[in-house]
């Protein structure tokens, strides 16, 4: 008799427990979302800066150019710079200048120092996409600074400045 008992209790147990089922104010755990891994880093946080030249229009002096810092984060927020053009004499043409042996060029800079008063040559645009930047140069004019047809070879200098660190500034040659 115990074992029908027994087995009573525990089919009313089982029918108590399946109605509780279909019950929909049943809350389960919430979901931890992680927070999202930053991509980017402020200019003036990073503490080193590494600038990578896309592209270059040696006409106008275009320039589209990319920053991150030693890990990779892309920099966004970066005002500050030095930018410089070169043009060059074609370096396989003879001169007939007696000291063309030093290999003249023409230069024109860009500057901008926001913890100055001085204004800003250039426009400096940071992109829909973090870290990439475009410069325009404002009324770049090497080929004026040298004689007619002179200037065959563009390169261009850029160095981009936080409150930390300042990129390795190095000479590339820009294509036509």
């Amino acid at each position: 008799m115990k074992v029908k008992l027994l087995s009573a209790m525990l089919a009313s147990s089982m029918l108590l427990l399946g109605c509780g089922s279909d019950n929909d104010d049943v809350t389960e755990p919430p979901v931890v979302v992680p927070p999202p891994v930053e991509d980017a880093i402020d200019i003036d946080e990073a503490t080193s800066i590494v600038m990578n030249l896309d592209s270059v229009d040696a006409a106008t002096g275009a320039l589209t150019f990319s920053l991150k810092d030693g890990d990779n984060k892309a920099i966004t927020k970066a005002t500050d710079y030095d930018i410089f053009y070169f043009g060059y004499p074609d370096p396989a043409s003879p001169s007939t200048n007696a000291k063309a042996w030093k290999r003249w060029h023409v230069t024109q800079g860009y500057k901008c120092d926001t913890s100055t008063d001085e204004e800003c040559v250039g426009i400096l645009t940071e992109t829909a996409t973090k870290g990439q930047y475009t410069f325009d140069a404002i009324d770049l004019d090497l080929e004026g600074k040298a004689a007619a047809g002179a200037v065959a070879l563009y390169k261009v200098a850029i160095q981009i400045h936080g409150a930390q660190a300042s990129n390795e500034i190095e000479l590339i040659a820009a294509e036509e």
